[in-house]
């Protein structure tokens, strides 16, 4: 890899696809919260009956996680992508438990099932990439929680050579 470095400008392109397949995800799971609020689907009700509070909780879970994801991404903010990346991805897991008991009761549920569980991969993806972000080896607590919020991610990574 060294001695055959990738072209710049191919790794830009790669990079912000990357970008683009987060934000992309970020917003299925928003609008997967919308329709829960807007749709629920009756055989989750029926599943959680008595517990409806876990439908506010997971809707809740979708909605934030998904919109506080896709503009920290947007922004390149990844400081508030973190918690958003837990909250979206347990909102997944949620609708993965939920709907796994219909998986197979329908054409339709069944890919439902794969796409949440394909997006809940991507967001355990992106939080890995979060935690190399947030590794930060010199410097207390306070310093590194500072230079966080002030720095922002690129499209590109930096590549030093020796």
């Amino acid at each position: 890899m060294d001695k055959h470095p990738v072209d710049p400008r191919r790794r830009r392109v790669y990079e912000a696809s990357i970008r683009t397949v987060d934000l992309f995800v970020y917003a299925v799971v928003f609008f997967g919260g919308v329709a829960l609020v807007v749709l629920p689907f009756n055989r989750a009700v029926d599943v959680l009956v008595g517990y409806e509070l876990l439908v506010v909780m997971w809707a809740t879970f979708l909605l934030g996680g998904g919109l506080v994801g896709f503009v920290g991404r947007l922004s390149r903010y990844w400081m508030v992508e973190t918690p958003a990346t837990v909250a979206a991805a347990f909102g997944a897991l949620i609708y993965a438990v939920i709907l796994g008991q219909y998986a197979l009761t329908s054409l339709a549920t069944f890919f439902t099932e794969v796409f949440v569980i394909v997006a809940f991969a991507f967001l355990v993806r992106r939080w890995l990439e979060l935690q190399i972000f947030s590794s930060e080896p010199t410097g207390d607590w306070r310093s590194r929680v500072a230079l966080a919020w002030h720095r922002r991610t690129q499209n590109v990574v930096r590549r030093e050579t020796a």
